[in-house]
């Protein structure tokens, strides 16, 4: 592996040390209350370090798409922590925003449940358990917004209209610039599946080199896009908590800046 890409990956090891760090700082701070951003944005940090963890582990081994459907997914997370955490909107406005965000969330998951309800007992005994907990989630939540914010639509925007409403340009750009590309990729759509068979005798092509067709995708880029992403839900999180952590991520923002020129390495 290039020096450059080595030096990428240690300094994102550093990034992820210092999110478990700003995480038990968080844990040390006393008279927290529950708030439904403070869910949303702790739970997305916890899990987009998990996924940074992974990414990194496929980037190395340079697996190109399973890497890329990975920073589709801390993409859509950052997207829409900015569309909560929108700059011109008042806490009221972010509150009901979380609430929306985690109603969609729970109501997918309960209409999953109920579909298939029978096959998840062979497997979980308690499945009804947690269908029940679905259900008083969202009458709980459906009741704030009904009678506590006096909210009458409760739809969740897509995702290009939580880009647009977060008010945040860099999620914008995120959006327009890589979200809707490497949504492309699909696990299993057939037109995607050209790249893997050869056309004429359906033979599986053995070696395949995405960055032929994607060269968007090359590891390094997609380890700094994950990157600016993260700092990002780290920089949300940071806010939310008060943990006072400013002087911390300006200095992983210019070294993540710095950086910018390991880019244009070509032999990552």
């Amino acid at each position: 592996m290039a020096d450059s890409m080595n030096k990428l990956i240690d300094t994102s090891s550093q990034i992820i040390a210092y999110a478990k760090d700003m995480a038990y700082s968080c844990q040390l701070k006393k008279k927290k209350i529950f708030s439904y951003p403070r869910f949303v944005v702790s739970f997305f940090l916890r899990r987009s370090w998990e996924m940074f963890e992974s990414f990194i582990i496929l980037i190395k081994e340079r697996r190109i798409i399973d890497s890329a459907i990975i920073l589709r997914s801390v993409l859509e997370m950052g997207i829409s922590l900015g569309y909560i955490f929108s700059k011109d909107i008042n806490e009221e406005e972010t509150e009901i925003r979380a609430i929306i965000y985690m109603l969609d969330g729970d109501k997918q998951q309960l209409k999953l449940t109920n579909a298939n309800l029978e096959g998840f007992k062979e497997f979980n005994s308690h499945i009804k358990e947690r269908r029940d907990e679905l259900k008083e989630q969202i009458i709980k939540m459906e009741d704030e917004l009904k009678n506590k914010y006096k909210t009458k639509d409760w739809s969740l925007p897509s995702i290009q209209v939580r880009a647009e409403l977060s008010r945040y340009n860099f999620f914008k750009k995120v959006y327009n610039q890589s979200y809707r590309d490497i949504s492309n990729i699909e696990h299993h759509s057939m037109l995607f599946g050209q790249h893997y068979v050869e056309s004429k005798g359906c033979d599986p092509i053995l070696k395949i080199n995405h960055l032929n067709f994607r060269s968007q995708l090359k590891p390094s880029v997609s380890l700094y896009l994950f990157r600016a992403v993260f700092i990002e839900i780290m920089n949300i999180f940071n806010k939310v908590f008060q943990l006072k952590w400013e002087r911390k991520l300006s200095e992983m923002r210019e070294i993540h800046e710095k950086e910018y020129k390991l880019l244009r390495d070509r032999s990552n």
